[in-house]
């Protein structure tokens, strides 16, 4: 026999279904959006070949790698929550990782100015510290 609930408790289960439908929507368009980035890698590696341009040809394929990864480790991100009910910070360290080594592919920091340099290598070995440090959820 169903037992009869307050009009709190519905609230309460309504906002608390709220964010795993936004995970869901994010799910969604995170699987997207990497199909297109591997797409957009395959199309690159194929400009490559074709063009025979390996030095510029292999920059932008690692990018574009790169930033499939990235969204991967998202993905998993969001797929690690529906199971678990929590968000795993390692993860999300190595996403931020992937990104910055990525940025420093594409901006190519060498003939930056000192700060930005030294601003990017501090981000660098925070994240490292971190992944380092941050022990994985069982």
């Amino acid at each position: 026999m169903p037992e009869n609930r307050s009009p709190t408790d519905l609230i309460v289960a309504f906002f608390a279904m709220i964010p795993m439908a936004l995970y869901m929507i994010v799910a969604a368009l995170l699987t997207i959006i990497a199909i297109f980035s591997v797409y957009d890698a395959i199309q690159l590696i194929v400009a490559m070949i074709i063009s025979r341009d390996f030095a510029n040809g292999m920059t932008n394929v690692i990018t574009a790698l790169l930033l499939t990864i990235t969204i991967i480790v998202l993905f998993e991100t969001v797929t690690v929550y529906f199971r678990t009910k929590h968000v795993e910070v390692r993860a999300l360290l190595v996403a931020g990782l992937t990104g910055s080594v990525r940025h420093v592919l594409i901006y190519n920091v060498g003939g930056g100015d000192p700060v930005q340099m030294f601003a990017t290598v501090a981000l660098l070995a925070v994240l490292i510290a971190g992944i380092v440090l941050v022990k994985p959820e069982p």
